[in-house]
C-alpha cells in the first residue's frame, strides 16, 4: 500500500491533536476542596450583649465558596471570601447550635460543623 505524504501528515496531526485534548482535559480537572479546621473564638455567647462569636473555616483548593448554616442565629460575613463569620444570639435561640460551612467548587463539595451554645447573660453582665 502506497500513502501519500498529506495523508501520512494528516493522520499524524490528528493523533497530536487527540493527544494534547487529552492531556488539557486531564489538568483541567479541579480538585475537591479539602477543609483543614474550623475554629470559633468563643464557645458560649451571650445573648443581648454586643460581642458575636466569630468563626472561621480554614479551607484549600481552587475557586471556593463558602455557604454557612444555621437553625437559630445570624451569620454575617466579615471577609470577602467568605471564609469567615460573625455568630450573633437572640433571647429565642438558647441552647446549643451548630453550625455549618460548606465549601464547595468545581470539584465536590465538603462540610464541617461547629457548635456555640447561647447563653443567658447574668445580671452582673449589665453596666
Amino acid at each position: 500500500m502506497k500513502y501519500s505524504l498529506f495523508t501520512i501528515a494528516s493522520i499524524l496531526l490528528i493523533l497530536m491533536s487527540s493527544c494534547e485534548k487529552e492531556q488539557r482535559g486531564n489538568n483541567s480537572q479541579t480538585e475537591a476542596p479539602v477543609i483543614d479546621s474550623m475554629t470559633t473564638s468563643k464557645t458560649q455567647v451571650k445573648y443581648g450583649i454586643s460581642e458575636p462569636a466569630i468563626l472561621k473555616c480554614y479551607a484549600k483548593g481552587d475557586d471556593l465558596t463558602y455557604v454557612w448554616e444555621v437553625d437559630f442565629g445570624d451569620l454575617f460575613p466579615t471577609n470577602d471570601e467568605g471564609s469567615e463569620v460573625q455568630f450573633t444570639a437572640s433571647p429565642c435561640c438558647m441552647g446549643e447550635k451548630k453550625i455549618t460551612c460548606q465549601v464547595s467548587n468545581d470539584g465536590g463539595k465538603v462540610t464541617e460543623s461547629i457548635t456555640v451554645t447561647i447563653v443567658e447573660q447574668s445580671p452582673s453582665d449589665n453596666p
